[in-house]
C-alpha cells in the first residue's frame, strides 16, 4: 500500500494519529521514497576525488554546526529545505527567512517542537557519526563559548533585536483588536511598557540559558550536546514533524 493511500485511509476512516503510524508512515517513505543515502550518493557522484569531496563534507559539517546553534540557541523558526542554499563549489551554506520563532498567544519564544534543529537521515548519513560525534559537536560547543566567553554585551544586543520584534508583535495585536478607551490610554501604555520589558528580558534569559548550557565541556553540562544530537537524530521525533519539513530528506 502506497504512503499517500494509507494516509487517505487514516484520514477518512477518523482514526487516532497513534505514534506507531507516524513511525510506520516515515520507515515507508524512506524506504520506497527518499532513501537515507540520496545526499550521501549526490556527494559521491559530484566530487569524484576523494579531496574535493572531504573538503565539501567538512566545510558543510562547520556551516550546519553554526545553523544548527543559532536554531537552538536563538529560538529561530525551523530550517525548511527551501530556505537552505548549499553553493556547491565550496560547501558554504545561506539560509533564509530565519527569525525568532515567537508564540504569538503566549508572546514568548517558542520551546516546543520535537527536533531541536536539522539533522535529518539524509544529512546525518552524510557527515557519519564519527562527523557527528566529533567535528559537529566540537564545533557547536566551540561557536557556543565564543558567544558566551568573553561576553561581548550579547545581551545587550539581543535585548535590542528582540525588542523591535516584541514591538512589532505588539503593533500586530493592536490592530487586530478593538481600539482601547481614550481614558485607560495613559495606564494602557504603562503597562504595555512593563510587560514589554518583561518579554524581552525573558526572551533574553531563554536564549542566554541555551548558549550557557552548550559552551561547557568539562562539567556534566558537555553531555548536553550529545542529548541534543540524538534527539534530533530520533525517528520517534522525526516523525512527529511537519511534513512540510520534509524530515526524511
Amino acid at each position: 500500500m502506497s504512503v499517500c493511500r494509507k494516509c487517505n485511509n487514516l484520514q477518512s476512516q477518523g482514526a487516532q494519529i497513534t505514534l506507531v503510524m507516524l513511525r510506520d508512515i516515515f520507515q515507508e517513505i524512506q524506504n520506497k521514497m527518499v532513501p537515507k543515502t540520496l545526499l550521501k550518493q549526490w556527494a559521491l557522484k559530484t566530487f569524484l576525488s576523494a579531496t574535493d569531496f572531504w573538503q565539501f563534507r567538512k566545510m558543510m559539517t562547520l556551516q550546519l554546526a553554526l545553523a544548527f546553534l543559532c536554531e537552538y540557541a536563538l529560538h529561530l523558526t525551523r530550517l525548511n529545505t527551501d530556505m537552505i542554499y548549499i553553493h556547491q563549489d565550496s560547501g558554504l551554506m545561506n539560509v533564509s527567512y530565519f527569525k525568532f520563532d515567537i508564540n504569538d498567544e503566549k508572546e514568548e519564544l517558542d520551546h516546543s517542537r520535537p527536533v531541536p534543529f536539522r539533522l535529518t537521515p539524509n544529512i546525518a548519513e552524510f557527515l557519519t557519526q564519527i562527523g557527528i560525534a566529533g567535528p559537529l559537536s566540537a564545533a557547536i560547543i566551540a561557536t557556543a563559548r565564543c558567544f558566551v566567553h568573553p561576553n561581548y554585551k550579547l545581551c545587550a544586543i539581543l535585548r535590542t533585536i528582540l525588542r523591535d520584534e516584541i514591538i512589532a508583535l505588539h503593533k500586530k495585536r493592536m490592530r487586530d483588536n478593538k481600539p482601547i478607551d481614550a481614558m485607560e490610554d495613559g495606564s494602557a501604555d504603562a503597562n504595555t511598557t512593563e510587560n514589554m520589558k518583561h518579554m524581552v528580558n525573558r526572551a533574553v534569559n531563554a536564549i542566554m540559558k541555551r548558549l550557557t548550557a552548550i559552551s561547557y565541556f568539562d562539567n556534566v553540562e558537555s553531555k548536553k550536546i550529545s542529548i541534543l544530537l540524538q534527539t534530533a537524530t530520533n525517528h520517534d521525533n522525526l516523525c512527529r514533524m511537519d511534513p512540510a519539513w520534509h524530515p526524511w530528506l
